[in-house]
């Protein structure tokens, strides 16, 4: 069977105005012309649809129950085409991004805001508080449709775009002997007590790795799975901790310093991730583009000497 569109609204037309005449005047077409589009339907489904008459045009009984019918095909597919328009003209649409915990609750809320002033159609759904590891499976396997991790950690399957740079620093209290200083190198945390993040962690990694460099031998003090935590335990003078330089906004809360960590300095390139294969939802490459374009430029982070 192939009914088309054309013979679909013909048939409504003159099922709803009761005539082909008015129907043809309605559809901008010729009324012979009207007539012929509906008896191929007629044809194709095997019913005759309408008695004719010289003074009037009626609905078959088959055809007062295929009106109904058409009808309602002719409305889904408006409100489809209607639907699929506003997610290209980005009137409506949901995008999903994976983050850590510092970047979702300092990074982020800006650019949301702003987007949804923007794109007030739009809904951002935030997927906070995961590792890198989990935001690169999360994004490869459909959950969001952006992601926000370190670069190392990107599977092949996915893009990854770069977003902005940070550094480690040192989180200590502002009483502490080590805050006097503007500079810090990675030796002078023998024999600190070390706030750490948990071991799955990438930037408890880092820091063990680089320790392990400079000869260091340290037994965390405290291990924590957020930033704030160890942010709070700094605050307290619990120890001091090796943070991403974007954590500088939670310094705000709290009564800590950071000083930049030296000989040498490290720094991680932070990446925008997206599947590799998979196009991106109108909405979801609005706001990619929208992160890249207004928030990258505010976040990057100057190359300081080593």
């Amino acid at each position: 069977m192939n009914v088309t569109l054309r013979q679909l609204r013909a048939f409504v037309a003159v099922g709803e105005l009761g005539g082909f005449t008015a129907a043809a005047e309605r559809l901008h077409v010729t009324q012979s012309a009207l007539s012929v589009t509906v008896r191929s339907l007629e044809r194709e489904l095997g019913l005759r649809l309408f008695d004719r008459t010289t003074r009037s045009v009626e609905l078959t009984a088959a055809g007062r129950e295929f009106y109904p019918l058409a009808q309602k095909t002719l409305e889904d597919l408006t409100s489809a085409v209607e639907h699929s328009r506003d997610l290209a003209e980005l009137k409506r649409g949901r995008v999903t991004v994976a983050a850590t915990t510092v970047v979702s609750s300092i990074l982020l809320p800006p650019a949301v805001a702003r987007f949804n002033r923007d794109f007030p159609g739009i809904r951002v759904v935030l997927r906070d508080g995961a590792v890198p590891a989990q935001i690169a499976h999360m994004v490869a396997g459909g959950e969001a449709d952006i992601g926000i991790a370190p670069t190392a950690l990107a599977p092949s399957e996915l893009d990854a775009t770069l977003f902005m740079e940070d550094t480690l620093e040192l989180a200590c209290a502002r009483q502490h002997p080590l805050a006097r200083k503007t500079r810090v190198t990675w030796r002078d945390l023998a024999g600190e007590s070390l706030i750490a993040l948990s071991g799955d962690d990438a930037i408890r990694q880092i820091v063990e790795e680089r320790l392990r460099i400079a000869r260091i031998r340290t037994m965390p003090a405290f291990e924590v799975a957020f930033l704030s935590t160890a942010m709070g335990l700094v605050d307290a003078g619990l120890g001091v901790a090796v943070l991403p330089s974007h954590a500088r906004a939670l310094a705000r809360l709290h009564r800590v310093r950071f000083m930049k960590l030296v000989a040498p300095v490290v720094r991680r390139d932070v990446q925008l991730l997206t599947q590799r294969d998979r196009a991106l939802s109108p909405a979801a490459a609005r706001f990619r583009a929208f992160l890249l374009e207004r928030l990258r430029p505010r976040v990057d982070l100057p190359r300081s000497a080593e």
